[in-house]
């Protein structure tokens, strides 16, 4: 059998050439970035001591109040790819409605619970926390707070909510885009073989 010809050989490398081109660009646009939203006056000023991924546990207290929530999922890049090493930064008020760290005085609190938790992503961009189901406090509906910080610089700071709950006159979604709450909710189910009633949830965050 004859060898193509050198036009038939340079078309072909051309056209793998094109492939290969268009290929990232159409992968580039697969994903949505995750929405920002305001990090609020509740980030904790001063780290505290314990700061790993289970919020539930304090040394020396008894266990957190509240139900129990395991929540997992992955750091992305826009094109699909995992983010590995990325930082995952949670904060919440606990069952009381009261935040930790920050000097949010008044009422009482739960000190069983964290308040604040961290954890790095593994090679596949997965991250995990063991917390619990965010409740409503002061005219907010039940939230987490997140920021998310890859190794190449890039962050993101945003609030997730739970699907199904009741949204309405919330101050910060109400000065959100259209559509901020839909790519911003998890859905949460029974987590088997955990705590009587706790719930498991995954999202993902993607980042630009």
């Amino acid at each position: 059998m004859s060898s193509p010809s050198p036009k038939l050989r340079h078309c072909a490398l051309a056209a793998a050439a094109v492939l290969a081109l268009a290929a990232p660009v159409a992968r580039a646009a697969s994903l949505a970035a995750t929405p920002s939203q305001a990090e609020g006056p509740f980030y904790p000023r001063t780290m505290p001591s314990e700061r790993d991924n289970d919020l539930t546990q304090v040394a020396g207290q008894p266990p957190a109040q509240g139900t129990r929530l395991y929540l997992a999922g992955r750091v992305l890049k826009v094109d699909g790819a995992p983010l590995s090493g990325a930082v995952v930064e949670l904060w919440q008020c606990d069952s009381f409605g009261r935040y930790h760290h920050v000097g949010d005085d008044g009422g009482p609190r739960d000190d069983g619970f964290q308040g604040y938790g961290a954890t790095t992503t593994d090679a596949e961009g997965r991250y995990a926390f063991k917390t619990i189901r965010p409740v409503a406090y002061g005219g907010r509906v039940p939230h987490m707070h997140f920021k998310i910080r890859a190794p190449n610089g890039a962050a993101l700071t945003t609030q997730l909510y739970v699907k199904g709950d009741a949204t309405a006159g919330d101050p910060v979604l109400a000065m959100s885009p259209a559509g901020t709450l839909g790519k911003l909710t998890v859905s949460l189910s029974p987590a088997a073989g955990k705590e009587p009633g706790a719930l498991t949830g995954n999202f993902d965050f993607v980042l630009r």
